[in-house]
């Protein structure tokens, strides 16, 4: 996380590919730039005579310099420390040299990033707009209107308004964008969130002490912005704690932290006496995969069915990879006729998926076998869970792969859903020998994976806002507009 949510961050430009506004977008984006053009062409007439450009050349540098360097949140959120030097821009220079502070920042951003230019032209329009209303604001209602008896008192209310009209203007422009460009409600941007607000108007605080330091010893400002090490630091740290809990080939949770949400859901249901289910997924004949079109195809394959989880699953469930081409997914308050719904619903989408690679002139396939497990039905604690589930996998490989059984009717020795075709490499046949080998290997693997106790690590905060806004995949919108 870091300074401005008002940044449309996005991925470089593609060569060739251009998404293009649809068209109530594009009518804002005209709106925003006629804005902005009425908001500055007044002022730049007198570029010729102003006398502040040692000032304008030290801010627009700084804030240059902040724009590079970006912090990402684990919602794919940017933030910019720019911030700190727009506000005191806004209070310092003239409106025509304030009015070029948002193309100054940019460019060098620009010319490193590539982004469209409709993209970065919107997000120079959204800072230009900002300081420029920071300038009025500040200068002609309050600190040149002498409406309050005091410098001091004057200066503390223009650099709380400030505060808030940077924001808040910045923050409803691009959630309009947002809105009209990418369909994001507001509640999914989480531009006005309590967090994303609070970071911004910190850093805008700073850029007012910044100016209050210009004002009175300017050999003082560094002082004023040396708190942005430790900012930018302390912004970086959420990103590193997703990172600690995320598989970083598939996106999907880790078996780590999988064990602390599954220590934390099980210790719930079991206090309020609510359901909760797990599934254990196993990839099959991940080996044929490997063998015939090489482990990135392997790999491509895992990132597919992670994919296919992320669809299939409500915000709350816990989809992990569990080691290997083994899956775990925690479901809470989900009785375990619910979960093999959720599981067949999984398996079908799996099956009917094809997975393009690039060994392979043609799409490949691959299915799944699951086991799914229920709270208290098949266990109380989660190594038995995790031993019912990882039975039931098993049982499914023999009655044939690509398929759903639970761990009671796996004990009676049913199947949930009808076998289907397994699909394997083309052109490959597996015979009844080589079968056997490999249900056997399933077998020792299972066994030994089963009877080894599932460690739960000490969980950390509140693990259900973890899950909603921290999930991979999850449907929160990144502050830039990608």
């Amino acid at each position: 996380m870091s300074a401005i949510p008002t940044e449309i961050a996005l991925a470089p430009e593609t060569p060739g590919r251009d998404d293009g506004l649809p068209r109530n977008a594009r009518i804002y984006f005209f709106f925003v730039a006629v804005a902005t053009a009425a908001s500055t062409l007044p002022f730049l007439g007198r570029l010729q005579h102003t006398k502040d450009w040692a000032a304008f050349l030290i801010l627009g540098s700084a804030a240059a310099v902040a724009q590079l360097f970006v912090v990402r949140t684990p919602r794919d959120q940017a933030y910019h420390t720019a911030i700190v030097f727009l506000i005191p821009a806004a209070l310092l220079l003239p409106p025509e040299l304030v009015a070029l502070m948002g193309i100054v920042q940019h460019i060098p951003e620009w010319l490193r990033m590539r982004y469209r230019w409709y993209l970065q032209t919107f997000n120079i329009c959204n800072y230009v707009l900002a300081t420029m209303a920071v300038w009025f604001f500040a200068h002609k209602l309050i600190l040149d209107s002498h409406v309050l008896p005091s410098n001091a008192l004057r200066l503390g209310v223009a650099g709380i308004v400030c505060c808030f009209v940077f924001v808040a203007i910045n923050h409803a422009n691009l959630a309009i964008m947002l809105r009209l460009a990418r369909g994001f409600t507001l509640r999914e941007t989480g531009l006005f969130d309590v967090e994303n607000l609070s970071t911004d108007l910190v850093l805008s605080a700073l850029g007012v002490a910044t100016y209050a330091f210009w004002q009175t010893n300017q050999w003082l400002i560094p002082f004023a912005v040396a708190p942005l090490i430790l900012v930018h630091r302390s912004l970086s740290v959420p990103q590193l704690q997703a990172e600690a809990r995320v598989d970083p080939k598939t996106g999907l949770f880790n078996a780590r932290h999988f064990a602390s949400a599954l220590a934390e859901e099980l210790g719930r249901a079991q206090r309020f006496e609510r359901p909760l289910s797990l599934i254990m997924a196993d990839l099959d004949l991940l080996r044929d995969i490997n063998n015939t079109y090489g482990h990135l195809a392997g790999d491509a394959v895992l990132k597919g069915i992670a994919e296919v989880f992320r669809a299939q699953l409500r915000h709350y469930d816990v989809p992990a990879r569990f080691g290997g081409e083994e899956f775990s997914i925690l479901l809470p308050e989900t009785p375990p006729e619910q979960a093999l719904e959720i599981a067949e619903r999984i398996r079908r989408a799996v099956a009917d998926r094809t997975f393009d690679v690039e060994t392979s002139s043609e799409p490949i396939r691959a299915t799944v076998s699951i086991g799914v497990a229920g709270f208290p039905k098949d266990g109380t604690d989660a190594n038995e869970l995790i031993h019912q589930a990882d039975l039931a996998v098993y049982r499914a490989k023999l009655q044939g792969r690509n398929r759903v059984l639970g761990a009671s009717s796996a004990r009676r020795g049913s199947s949930r859903s009808p076998r289907t075709e397994t699909i394997t490499p083309p052109s490959r046949r597996r015979s009844n020998s080589r079968w056997r080998r490999s249900a056997g290997v399933a077998r020792t693997r299972a066994h030994t994976r089963c009877t080894g106790r599932f460690s739960s690590p000490s969980r950390s905060g509140s693990g259900s806002w973890l899950r909603w806004s921290a999930r991979p995949g999850s449907a929160r919108a990144s502050r830039g507009w990608s």
